[in-house]
C-alpha cells in the first residue's frame, strides 16, 4: 500500500513537471509570436510611411513641374464686344491669345453706340473695344467701370473709297493729272502738310463730281452710333459739302455695313475705316450688278476701287479705347507678355533670348499670372509691343510705344 502511494505520488510529480514544462513552452511560444506580430506591424507601418512619403514627394514634384510648365493653359472663356471697324484685327489677335493661354474669346460685333447702350443696360461683356474714347470714358464717368480700366488701344484712320473706271484712269494719266490715291502714294518729296493740302483739294473735287449726278449715292456710318460716321460728317462739314451731300446719303448702322453698301454696288462711294478699305479688291467688276454702268455714268464696266486716305486735318483724331467691364481695378501692369531683363525676372528662365543688346527672358508664363483675371490678361496681350506694332499692318497706328497706358 505504501509502495503504491509512493508510485502514485511519483507519477503525480512527474505529471506536474510535464504540465509546467508544457505551460512554459506555450508561454514562450506566445511571447515569441507576439514579438513577431509586433515586429511585423512595425515593419508594415514603416513601409507604409516610407511609401506615403514617396507618394507625397512625387505629388509635390509633379505639382512643381506643372506650375513651372510654359504649356500650362487656363481653361476659361471671356466675352469681348468690339466696334465693327476693329472686328477683323480682333479675330486674329483673339486666336493668337487663345493659342497662347487656352482662354477662349467669344466676340460680339456691332457699332460702338449699340454696344455702349447694351453695357449700360447690364450686358455681361468682359471687355468693350470702342471705336472712340467718348463711350468708354462715359462708362467710367457713370461709375459703371473702374477708372483704372480705361485704355487707349489704337488710332484709326478714315478713308473715302469710290468706284473709278479704267478708261478714266488712263485718261488722267495721259493728261498728266493724278487721282487722289496717286497723290497719297506720292514719293515726290512733298511734306505731309503739302500732301494734305493736295488731298483735301482732290477729295473735295471728287465728291463734287460724284454728287453732280443725282443718281449717285454715297454711304457713311450713322454719326450718332459710329465714330467713323461722325468723322465722315466732320470731313464733309469742313469741306462745306454737308448740305450738298444729304440728298445722296445712304447711312449704315456701322462701318462694316457702310462698306457692304459699296462692295455690292449700292453706292458709288463710301466713307469707311482705312483698315477695312485695305481689304477691298482692286477690280470691282465681278461684284457689281449689271446696271452699275448706268448708275456710275461711265462708259466702261471695268470699275476699280480708288482708296483716298482722308487728311487727318479734316476730322478729330479717332482714338479707339477699351474698358474692362468691372468696378474692380484691372491688373494691367506689369505686362506679362513683355520680355523682362533676366536680372529682374522672378521666374526660372528656360531659355534666354536676345533683344537688341540686352538678354531677356521669354515673354510669357501663365504660371506667373496667378491672381490676374482673364480679361486683364487679354488686354495686356493687346497692349504688348508685338501686337501693337502689328496694328500698322491692319491700317491703324499704335497709341503708345510700349506697355499699357492711356
Amino acid at each position: 500500500m505504501d509502495a503504491q502511494k509512493v508510485m502514485v505520488c511519483s507519477l503525480a510529480m512527474r505529471l506536474s513537471s510535464f504540465v509546467n514544462l508544457a505551460m512554459l513552452i506555450l508561454v514562450s511560444a506566445s511571447v515569441a509570436l507576439g514579438v513577431t506580430a509586433l515586429s511585423s506591424s512595425v515593419a508594415q507601418a514603416s513601409s507604409f510611411e516610407a511609401a506615403n512619403n514617396t507618394v507625397n514627394e512625387g505629388s509635390v514634384s509633379s505639382a512643381d513641374k506643372q506650375n513651372q510648365s510654359v504649356n500650362f493653359k487656363r481653361d476659361e472663356k471671356i466675352n469681348v464686344a468690339v466696334a465693327a471697324n476693329f472686328a477683323k484685327p480682333l479675330k486674329s489677335i483673339a486666336e493668337q491669345f487663345t493659342e497662347l493661354t487656352g482662354i477662349e474669346v467669344a466676340v460680339t460685333i456691332s457699332s460702338s453706340g449699340t454696344l455702349y447702350a447694351q453695357i449700360q443696360h447690364g450686358a455681361s461683356f468682359d471687355v468693350f473695344l470702342s471705336a472712340d474714347r467718348a463711350r468708354p470714358q462715359a462708362l467710367v464717368d457713370n461709375n459703371v467701370v473702374h477708372h483704372g480700366n480705361l485704355v487707349d488701344y489704337a488710332k484709326g484712320k478714315l478713308a473715302f473709297v469710290y468706284a473709278g473706271d479704267l478708261s478714266s484712269e488712263a485718261s488722267h494719266e495721259t493728261s498728266g493729272k493724278r487721282n487722289c490715291e496717286q497723290i497719297a502714294r506720292s514719293s515726290t518729296g512733298d511734306t505731309t502738310a503739302q500732301i494734305n493740302v493736295q488731298l483735301t483739294d482732290c477729295l473735295s473735287k471728287q465728291l463734287v463730281q460724284l454728287m453732280e449726278n443725282p443718281q449717285n449715292k454715297v454711304a457713311i456710318a450713322n454719326p450718332k452710333l459710329a465714330p467713323y460716321g461722325d468723322a465722315a460728317q466732320q470731313t464733309l462739314q469742313n469741306l462745306s459739302l454737308w448740305q450738298q451731300f444729304l440728298p445722296h446719303r445712304v447711312m449704315g448702322k456701322n462701318v462694316l455695313q457702310t462698306l457692304q453698301f459699296y462692295t455690292t454696288g449700292s453706292v458709288k462711294g463710301a466713307f469707311v475705316a482705312y483698315s477695312s478699305a485695305l481689304d477691298l479688291p482692286a477690280d470691282l467688276s465681278s461684284n457689281l450688278p449689271s446696271n452699275f454702268n448706268s448708275v456710275v455714268n461711265t462708259e466702261s464696266a471695268e470699275a476699280i476701287t480708288v482708296i483716298v486716305p482722308v487728311p487727318e486735318t479734316l476730322y478729330k483724331p479717332i482714338i479707339q479705347s477699351l474698358v474692362i467691364n468691372s468696378k474692380t481695378v484691372a491688373t494691367l501692369s506689369p505686362n506679362l507678355f513683355e520680355p523682362l531683363p533676366i536680372k529682374n525676372a522672378a521666374a526660372p528662365v528656360d531659355e534666354p533670348v536676345l533683344k537688341g543688346d540686352k538678354e531677356t527672358t521669354r515673354a510669357f508664363r501663365l504660371s506667373d499670372a496667378n491672381g490676374v483675371s482673364s480679361p486683364s490678361l487679354f488686354v495686356q496681350y493687346l497692349m504688348s509691343q508685338g501686337v501693337q506694332h502689328s496694328l500698322i499692318e491692319w491700317g491703324y497706328e499704335p497709341t503708345i510705344a510700349s506697355g499699357v497706358g492711356n
